[in-house]
């Protein structure tokens, strides 16, 4: 069954999406909208920023619309330094 699978890549087109702080899958779906972000060059794609939110607390809310170096539970987390200028140096 691959319903999983096309969710994550259609929910990593959306404009914006709501995810849940420590779940693998909304973690692959940031990435690739920070994928997505850096290639197509959308709002705050420079700071690694995408518009992504989490069904948590308010001190949790805002965590993918600021920078965060990379840090604590890494497997359930995206970071942009996943996404950012990962081509860079490439021709």
């Amino acid at each position: 069954n691959y319903y999983g699978m096309l969710d994550q890549l259609i929910a990593s087109r959306g404009r914006i999406f709501f995810g849940t702080w420590y779940s693998t899958f909304t973690g692959y779906i940031n990435r690739m909208r920070g994928y997505h972000a850096q290639k197509d060059k959308l709002e705050g794609f420079e700071k690694g920023l995408i518009q992504s939110y989490y069904f948590v607390t308010l001190a949790n809310k805002l965590k993918m619309r600021q920078y965060w170096p990379l840090g604590g539970a890494h497997y359930a987390r995206e970071f942009p330094v996943s996404w950012r200028d990962i081509d860079k140096g490439m021709n």
